[in-house]
């Protein structure tokens, strides 16, 4: 397994394990939200996406800065309060796992993006971006 598919595979492991929040659902595959039953929400969708490399000037390391994505949806009322609450519980579960600060150099959310599925829309969802820097 690569050091990359590792780290993500990592992180969705933590995100099943956390207690924080009850999480309904958490994968890394595409979900389509009309086919969850409301017992799956909060549902997580974690995705490796951009890295740039760099060759190490020296042993024949690489240098990696990896973004990982993690997409999250709400159900029901108070979707802003439910994703700042499910976004809270997810930067803390990530950031403060011993696995993947071994795994990494670091780890930390890089920035959060708001994605609107319309006003109307029964549901609210949230992208946590988080820089992972490590080398293989």
């Amino acid at each position: 397994m690569s050091k990359r598919e590792e780290i993500v595979a990592r992180v969705t492991e933590v995100l099943k394990a956390q207690r924080n929040v009850k999480l309904g659902q958490v994968s890394r595959d595409p979900i389509i939200l009309e086919e969850l039953a409301r017992t799956s929400f909060p549902a997580v969708v974690i995705e490796s996406t951009n890295e740039e490399r760099v060759r190490a000037a020296f042993g024949g390391l690489r240098e990696c800065a990896m973004e990982v994505s993690v997409l999250m949806y709400v159900n029901g009322k108070e979707r802003d309060r439910q994703r700042n609450t499910v976004a809270e519980a997810v930067e803390q579960t990530i950031e403060s796992d011993e696995q993947l600060n071994t795994l990494t150099r670091d780890i930390f959310l890089q920035r959060i993006e708001a994605v609107e599925l319309g006003e109307a829309s029964p549901y609210g969802s949230m992208r946590l971006v988080f820089q992972v820097d490590y080398c293989y």
